[in-house]
């Protein structure tokens, strides 16, 4: 049997484009290997090109059809892929989010077309689309950005003059900007205590709220040589999102759920802290993408974590059909639709897994530390982001004293008989309503010796005895 064909690249000579050798047979049955320009001086885009010339040979295309089909056209998609195999390469993090975006709102739109035939229009058309699914702007604002990078990347490789998404800005759009919902310390010693809850759930769970505020993604890249196994008193954190590991203390209260689970797992040396647990992955790391906020809110209910009394809804479970008059019998708990915890309200987004970083950047501020330390705690590079994580703590809603006027213990004071009166009055509770920079009348017009000179009034005080200006500013502040 022959060997498949695959294609020889040739290294790019003094005009730097790459070249390909693939074997061919003339017509009088003898084979040869002649040179092919693939016009590209990317190598990863030969590589692709040369992957095309092969297959249209082999499917009996003749010599120039099959060097035009592979060299000719680079479709949006396919010079996405080898972008997305670079920036694997060099280790960026936010690769997978790159590519879930790309697919789930370019590819149906420009993923077919030429990469030099992408318009701003194009652009535009997929943004609108877009926000039309109801996206919000952070979203919106994601798929802009890795389309930019791209067709940045493209202008570099020389294979367009000019970028489409340049001249495309992220579409205004009025939001309002919810707050996410956080546990509070008893409701999450209460998750943590609940021996209904999966095991590994509470685990990830602690790890998120105290060693670091750790992401979704560093606790899958969390190995057991990243731990001091031995006095569990320091560990390394590894931030997916950066890409650099960072030193921290194991706190006090986290080590002993962390060595019990290192025991459990047979105190291994190295492998991942949660690994797969299920399928042909079970022991490796997990994938990039696993959510757990499904999860979490089932747990929630488990635990009896409610915050709006929950309602009795027709059991059902994973498998009933319906459709087929297949029902469970009796009923179950489900969240009330209000409960903030479980859904959306008009100022809050329900809990997710994220949460637990927002709880512990939140609890970094309520203990006063600074933010310089606060920010190194939680791995934020911009104090604005980091300011987004902490406007749910009590400090944060509670109004200092000192930004309070000094007011009346008892309240208003009763109307007062004379201006005299009144005079007293404002003086004595030391309250400036209306100041008359202008000479009062004499004192004994008001029926009082004092000295003319301006003083402070009080709200109840007659305007008899005020300059014009100052009687119609109370006669205002009367009407309303």
């Amino acid at each position: 049997m022959p060997r498949a064909r695959t294609g020889t690249l040739v290294p790019p000579g003094a005009d730097g484009l790459w070249r390909a050798r693939v074997t061919t047979t003339r017509e009088d049955g003898s084979n040869w290997r002649p040179l092919y320009s693939l016009g590209t001086t990317d190598k990863a885009l030969a590589r692709r090109a040369l992957i095309k010339l092969v297959a249209a040979l082999e499917a009996g295309r003749d010599l120039p059809a099959a060097v035009s089909a592979a060299t000719s056209v680079i479709r949006v998609r396919e010079y996405a892929e080898t972008w997305l195999e670079r920036r694997t390469r060099i280790g960026v993090g936010m690769v997978y989010k790159e590519r879930r975006n790309l697919e789930m709102y370019a590819w149906a739109s420009i993923g077919h077309l030429p990469l030099g035939d992408v318009r701003p229009s194009h652009v535009r058309s997929l943004l609108d689309e877009a926000i039309a699914q109801g996206r919000r702007r952070a979203t919106v604002a994601h798929i802009h950005g890795v389309l930019r990078r791209m067709f940045s990347a493209a202008v570099a490789d020389e294979l367009i003059e000019q970028s489409p998404v340049a001249a495309v800005r992220v579409p205004k759009m009025r939001s309002i900007r919810k707050e996410r919902v956080i546990l509070t310390d008893t409701e999450f010693a209460q998750f943590i205590g609940c021996a209904e809850v999966d095991l590994e759930l509470r685990m990830l769970s602690l790890a998120a709220r105290c060693e670091g505020g750790m992401r979704t993604g560093d606790l899958h890249r969390w190995d057991w040589s990243q731990i001091d196994c031995s006095a569990f008193a320091e560990c390394i954190v590894p931030r997916a999102k950066t890409g650099a590991p960072q030193t921290l203390a194991i706190p006090a209260a986290l080590a002993p759920f962390l060595r019990a689970w290192w025991q459990r797992a047979g105190e291994p040396r190295r492998g991942p802290v949660f690994p797969a647990r299920t399928g042909k992955r079970a022991g490796q790391a997990k994938r990039p993408l696993t959510s757990y906020a499904k999860r979490l809110r089932r747990g929630l209910l488990q635990a009896g974590i409610v915050r709006r009394t929950p309602r009795e809804v027709p059991a059902t479970k994973s498998g009933t059909r319906t459709d087929l008059g297949r029902q469970a019998s009796g009923t179950k708990l489900a969240p009330d639709p209000s409960d903030p915890l479980y859904f959306e309200t008009e100022t809050t987004l329900p809990v997710d897994f994220h949460s637990f970083r927002r709880a512990f950047a939140s609890a970094l501020a309520e203990a006063g530390v600074n933010v310089q330390h606060a920010m190194h705690l939680t791995a934020h590079s911009d104090p604005r982001v980091h300011a987004r994580y902490v406007m749910r703590t009590t400090a944060m809603r509670s109004i200092p004293e000192a930004a309070i006027p000094r007011l009346p213990a008892g309240g208003f004071a009763p109307v007062a008989a004379t201006p005299h009166d009144a005079l007293e009055r404002a003086r004595a509770v030391g309250i400036v309503t209306v100041r008359d920079d202008s000479a009062l009348e004499a004192p004994e017009a008001l029926g009082a010796s004092t000295p003319s000179a301006p003083g402070p009034w009080a709200i109840s005080a007659p305007a008899a005895g005020l300059e014009p200006a100052t009687r119609r500013l109370t006669a205002a502040c009367s009407t309303d």
